[in-house]
């Protein structure tokens, strides 16, 4: 039996991918946003003004072991917490492996799996790009971290590569057709606007 071997290449802009056989894997870096910082700063200070006004409402004179213990081991909670929404921001990837039978999705971060989904191939349809939304109304400049591409599998939308261009969209979905034919619906094209 005579394997192909692998052959890594850069795809379309961030994106990387290899393909062996009737097999693709995609690495599709996450794009930085600026929210997961802010969220993970509004977190640290939310759980210190809980601390201090839990200390205020119930000093701890009587058991304060117990009470530092707590402080302690949900200081280290939040900060963690914080260090994956920035890490995430920063160091993030979606996995995509595609093969005539299965999808899969992987969220990853710093090489640990934070999420995965899997679906039949079969199942899947309607593969198209959603181009990054209007930052306010009657603007004309666009948050590009709203840009995704969706599928439909067992009546719900999926979406994954939050943040992609139109031009990394494109090369992705003509590779993923190389490797399944998904059906679409006729109104939609694969750039997620009405034909």
């Amino acid at each position: 039996m005579n394997e192909e071997s692998t052959v890594r290449e850069k795809l379309a802009g961030r994106l990387k991918w290899e393909h062996t056989g009737g097999r693709i894997r995609v690495e599709i870096p996450v794009r930085g946003k600026w929210a997961l910082f802010v969220l993970a700063i509004f977190l640290a200070v939310l759980w210190a003004l809980g601390v201090l006004l839990y200390r205020h409402a119930y000093p701890p004179e009587n058991d304060a072991a117990t009470f530092w213990a707590c402080v302690v081991s949900g200081t280290a909670g939040i900060c963690f917490i914080a260090f994956l929404l920035v890490m995430w921001s920063i160091a993030g990837k979606t996995i995509l492996t595609l093969d005539p039978l299965e999808l899969k999705l992987q969220k990853r971060v710093l090489g640990i799996e934070w999420g995965a989904g899997t679906f039949a191939t079969n199942s899947a349809c309607s593969l198209r790009y959603i181009p990054p939304t209007y930052l306010y109304a009657f603007r004309t400049d666009t948050d590009p971290s709203t840009s995704k591409v969706v599928f439909q599998t067992n009546n719900k939308t999926r979406s994954f590569a939050g943040g992609i261009t139109e031009r990394e969209a494109c090369a992705l979905i003509d590779c993923m057709l190389e490797v399944y034919q998904f059906p679409k619906d006729r109104r939609l094209n694969y750039s997620g606007t009405t034909s």
